[in-house]
């Protein structure tokens, strides 16, 4: 009789404390899968799954002053410190973590950025998950695709009927430079830079 009482008296709690993940206490992000984040850990971001190869779930912060998350694809980064977590709601679940990134070509940085956590390990499209994590963290969520994304680095087409010059011009040189990002980070052969820089070029 007393186990069964224990049982009782136990059970709200339990429920409780499931009910209020995702939460961060002491240093550590408690996701509602039961993933933890925190100082020290290193995290394995797979690819972005935006069109371009950005990361649609990881911003930098403002004062990294850049954009390129897709940099980011097969890197690991070792956790420093974890600030500012918010959970207002599914659509607004984020922590800011700052720490240092390895990329896929051994090369390392500091990085400084915004991570929603839930989405970037179970995507709620269904796309491959952003944010690698041991498939028992996963439990019920949302499942990737088998296919994985595929990633384009075919150059965005510049309509040169209704784009004025000016405009054209500087849509032109924005995706030059996100090509020689490609290049540099190594998804891109020298050869395959400079055929699509022709074809950029070619469309001014």
């Amino acid at each position: 009789m007393k186990f069964i009482f224990s049982i009782i008296f136990l059970f709200p709690m339990v429920s409780s404390a499931q009910s209020n993940l995702p939460s961060f206490e002491n240093d550590t992000l408690y996701c509602s899968g039961g993933y933890k984040i925190y100082p020290g850990q290193v995290l394995n971001f797979a690819n972005g799954t935006s069109a371009a190869g950005y990361f649609r779930f990881i911003k930098f912060h403002s004062n990294m002053a850049r954009t390129d998350t897709y940099k980011m694809q097969n890197s690991s980064v070792v956790v420093d410190k974890l600030r500012t977590f918010k959970n207002t709601g599914p659509e607004n679940q984020s922590i800011r973590i700052q720490g240092t990134v390895t990329f896929k070509n051994k090369s390392t940085d500091d990085v400084d950025f915004f991570l929603d956590f839930e989405k970037a390990i179970a995507s709620p499209d269904r796309l491959p998950n952003e944010l690698t994590v041991p498939a028992e963290f996963l439990g019920n969520r949302s499942q990737p695709i088998a296919e994985p994304v595929k990633i384009t680095t075919q150059p965005a087409e510049v309509n040169k009927q209704n784009i004025p010059d000016d405009l054209r011009q500087i849509i032109v040189a924005d995706e030059i430079k996100k090509l020689f990002d490609l290049y540099k980070s190594g998804a891109l052969t020298k050869d395959e830079y400079e055929a699509q820089k022709k074809k950029l070029l070619a469309k001014q």
